[in-house]
């Protein structure tokens, strides 16, 4: 596995993991030692603990065998060529204000997100690597 060939050749290893291991987050914004609310059998459950296992692993490697690692948590992105159907809030907006349809907002409008633009997450990556 990666973690195992990071580990041999003593490169630092990037995780891609995802703001999805929060579940669904009773507190906003979710700090670094905030551990979620996830259901474990829900219908995303594969992801979301995907994602979990893979960040015990790197921080398991790191711990007992000194591999350096580095996790992004990644939230929503935007940016250019997004697929303008692609289901994301910001391209539904998009697509529903270029047609002139009114901007569909689901619950009850209270809900929070953090969005960054594309080249943001990639300079951000840079920086933690």
């Amino acid at each position: 596995n990666m973690l195992g060939l990071a580990r041999r050749v003593r490169a630092r290893l990037l995780l891609a993991s995802t703001s999805e291991i929060y579940g669904d987050p009773q507190v906003h914004p979710q700090s670094e030692d905030y551990w979620g609310h996830v259901n474990p059998i829900g219908p995303r459950a594969c992801y979301d603990e995907g994602k979990r296992v893979a960040e015990t692993m790197c921080y398991a490697y790191e711990k007992q065998e000194g591999l350096q690692v580095r996790v992004a948590r990644i939230f929503n992105t935007f940016g250019p060529r997004m697929h303008p159907n692609d289901g994301r809030v910001v391209s539904n907006f998009i697509m529903q204000a270029l047609e002139g349809k009114d901007i569909t907002v689901y619950g009850d409008g209270k809900q929070t997100r953090s969005f960054q633009y594309v080249s943001d997450l990639v300079a951000g990556v840079v920086k933690i690597v």
